[in-house]
């Protein structure tokens, strides 16, 4: 079992088709991106058993605003998933009004996918109770969309005195102008704002270190 106070966790906020497929009902404007950042860190994630929280909308618009959500989700929510967020060994946690989470679930599976009925993800009370007191060395945080409820859910987990790290070329938008002040905002209040890639560079050598795996340092031919 992973011993999690010494461990980043991954927190994945509604990377789902409709909101990066070709032909997804509410597709953000940078899909392409996102997709393709996405990808490499859930292969880290694989690589290095890095535990996962995932949310998944699964509401109609009528509920939440219809600039937020346009679909009425009718499908399981590991069906609506992008294929390759989804970890082999998952559970998924359907939203209610209960606090009953057992706080080691990330010890039992490798991802956790919370169904989300609000902008707001704190107001699932299992998601809030995880976020809040299961131990993390940080959250690093990517998703959809950045200017509300990945803005919301960064300054929750800092009102919280939770260490946060935000992928910022992982994070889809709607609004183009809205993303880069929540981008300036999360910065300026205390959140690490890096990209995939700098991040990766950071983990792989953590991952290396961890598993006593010598890694070469390039040499120059120059």
């Amino acid at each position: 079992m992973p011993n999690l106070s010494k461990r980043d966790v991954f927190v994945d906020l509604c990377i789902q088709r409709e909101y990066l497929a070709d032909n997804g009902t509410r597709r953000c404007r940078n899909a392409d991106q996102v997709a393709v950042n996405v990808k490499h860190i859930m292969a880290f994630a694989r690589l290095a058993k890095v535990p996962v929280l995932s949310c998944v909308d699964v509401n109609c618009g009528n509920r939440i605003g219809a600039e937020f959500v346009s679909i009425l989700s009718r499908e399981a929510p590991r069906q609506q998933k992008a294929a390759f967020t989804l970890l082999p060994d998952h559970i998924v946690v359907e939203s209610d009004n209960s606090l009953s989470m057992p706080l080691d679930v990330l010890k039992r599976y490798q991802q956790a996918i919370f169904t989300k009925v609000h902008r707001d993800p704190f107001t699932n009370p299992k998601l809030d109770r995880l976020l809040t007191e299961m131990p993390a060395r940080c959250f690093v945080v990517f998703g959809i969309p950045l200017e509300t409820s990945l803005r919301i859910l960064v300054l929750g987990l800092l009102r919280r005195h939770r260490r946060v790290i935000l992928l910022k070329d992982t994070c889809g938008y709607w609004n183009r102008q809205e993303a880069e002040m929540a981008l300036r905002q999360l910065a300026v209040k205390g959140c690490g704002v890096v990209t995939a890639s700098e991040y990766l560079g950071l983990a792989l050598g953590r991952v290396a270190r961890r598993l006593g795996i010598r890694v070469r340092a390039s040499r120059s031919v120059a």
